[in-house]
């Protein structure tokens, strides 16, 4: 849970003791979320390079099992490129922060990958930071006695403390010390206490104040509540469509814990035990798990595991199943003659800085969007972007391709064509380019069989005249003849659109009839 997210729940939880967990247990024991998200994106902003980033710093995490981030985990982060505010570098610091990295550890590994301005940052930020070192404690107290709830906190100069009841500042509660006296019935509830300085605040963990009687033998303690301890973690699994998916989170604590399984971030409605179950497996079930426990007084998450979902391997015992069928899983008819998923890139380069400028990249991509979507691709469309840029969304989208998955890839800009070998230009190409400046087709193609998609796309919508200023003869490797690939292009060096336009179509309803 971010810190934000645990600063909301502070103010709204009135009646459960679902608030933020402890933010301070000394300097660099703390965990990655007490940052800020202030803090937390000028970290990403320093990681997100290819020399020294986010890459380096997730092989440096390895050193400790419980930070191997999977390959699809880590390729989830490399695809925040693809958007226009997406940071990878942030979206792992929330993978971290989702598994209690501790600061310390963090900064271990900055030092390991030698990014100096980031340790410092950190070592700056951390220096600044509030940290609660007491924090309040539950309890039971006797009507007309006293209670006292205590909160300490180190950090900046100028500290300022605020206790809540629920929702409700409590009057006159401004001390590290809450003094309840003399206890009654309509004190009894939560209590936090938020600790400032200037803009800045953390919040203490919960504490539940509750009458007791020692006529109804009630002990004043809290000696038989035990904390929610996770002591078995769910596990990152790949499956085959039709087969079954059992996850299981187990947990210790009193009183007993309650359960909430969540799928890509959104809760599922029926899955409330430490048993997840999914008799029948689609590609729609593939993505992130992990799951809510809780009970009165507590809340923790399980880790973030991902289960891959993809189609049977086209073997005799398969080819049996798609014959025979299953009444209980009909995907088994039909899996394998279905993509495992669709993802589609979609580049229209305009306003070139040294070149003539176009107009039609735009409405061509606007266009083909929403065909994609229609047949059920992921459509990512990027505008007006220089060779970095073009160079990294590229890989990205590489990335998407697996076993199984249509990949379609669109251009629409200038290009050319010498001997034989195509290239793309991106919008900050020099007045003479040569193919060291743009993105060299066949290769981006060959790339794309390297996957073993079930479907390959390719479309070029740009100029293939020659180029005078490149006489470099690239050699590209030997491109396999396969059944899965369709290459269209250009068939003029100018009124390009029209011919492309015209066998675009007709692939667009092959491929909604298949």
């Amino acid at each position: 849970m971010s810190l934000k997210t645990r600063r909301l729940a502070a103010s709204e939880a009135e009646h459960s003791g679902s608030g933020p967990p402890s933010s301070g247990m000394g300097d660099w024991s703390l965990g990655l979320g007490t940052l800020g998200e202030e803090a937390l994106r000028k970290l990403a902003a320093m990681l997100d390079n290819p020399k020294c980033g986010w890459r380096q710093l997730a092989a440096a995490l390895t050193e400790k099992p419980q930070f191997r981030y999977s390959e699809k985990q880590l390729i989830g982060c490399s695809l925040q490129v693809l958007s226009s505010t997406g940071s990878p570098s942030r979206s792992l610091l929330a993978m971290l922060a989702d598994h209690a990295c501790p600061l310390g550890f963090l900064l271990h590994c900055l030092k390991k990958i030698e990014h100096h301005s980031a340790v410092q940052y950190l070592s700056v930020t951390v220096m600044e930071q509030i940290r609660i070192t007491v924090q309040p404690e539950s309890q039971f107290v006797q009507e007309g006695k006293s209670v006292i709830l205590k909160c300490r906190a180190a950090g900046p100069t100028g500290l300022t403390y605020q206790w809540f009841k629920g929702k409700a500042e409590v009057p006159g509660g401004s001390g590290p010390e809450l003094v309840l006296c003399p206890f009654a019935a309509a004190l009894q509830g939560h209590y936090i206490c938020r600790v400032s300085q200037a803009e800045h605040f953390v919040f203490s963990q919960w504490a539940r104040v509750s009458s007791c009687s020692a006529s109804m033998g009630i002990i004043c303690n809290f000696s038989s509540v035990r904390d929610l301890c996770i002591i078995g973690q769910p596990q990152s699994v790949a499956a085959s469509e039709g087969e079954s998916l059992h996850l299981e989170c187990t947990v210790e604590g009193n009183p007993a814990p309650e359960y909430q399984w969540y799928h890509n971030k959104d809760p599922l409605p029926q899955a409330v035990d430490s048993h997840l179950k999914i008799p029948c497996v689609t590609t729609a079930d593939r993505g992130q798990y992990s799951c809510r426990v809780y009970n009165r007084y507590q809340e923790v998450w399980s880790d973030e595991v991902y289960v891959s979902v993809g189609p049977c391997s086209f073997s005799e015992s398969c080819w049996a199943e798609n014959v025979q069928g299953s009444s209980a899983c009909p995907v088994r008819q039909r899996r394998h003659f279905y993509a495992t998923d669709k993802v589609a890139l979609l580049i229209g380069n305009m306003n070139y800085q040294h070149h003539r400028q176009l107009k039609a990249p735009m409405a061509d991509v606007h266009e083909l969007t929403n065909l994609l979507r229609q047949l059920d691709f992921k459509v990512v469309s990027l505008l007006d972007l220089s060779w970095q840029e073009m160079h990294s969304a590229v890989t990205e989208f590489l990335l998407l391709l697996d076993r199984g998955v249509y990949g379609l890839l669109y251009f629409a800009g200038h290009g050319y064509e010498n001997y034989g070998n195509s290239f793309m230009v991106p919008i900050d190409a020099p007045a003479s380019y040569t193919s060291e400046h743009c993105l060299w087709v066949q290769d981006v193609l060959q790339r794309m069989q390297e996957r073993q998609t079930g479907l390959n796309v390719f479309l070029l919508d740009m100029c293939r005249k020659r180029n005078l200023n490149d006489d470099v003869i690239p050699q590209p490797g030997p491109l396999k003849v396969t059944a899965n690939i369709v290459f269209g292009y250009a068939t003029r060096s100018s009124h390009s659109r029209c011919a492309f336009s015209t066998s675009t179509t007709a692939w667009m309803s092959r491929c909604r009839r298949g």
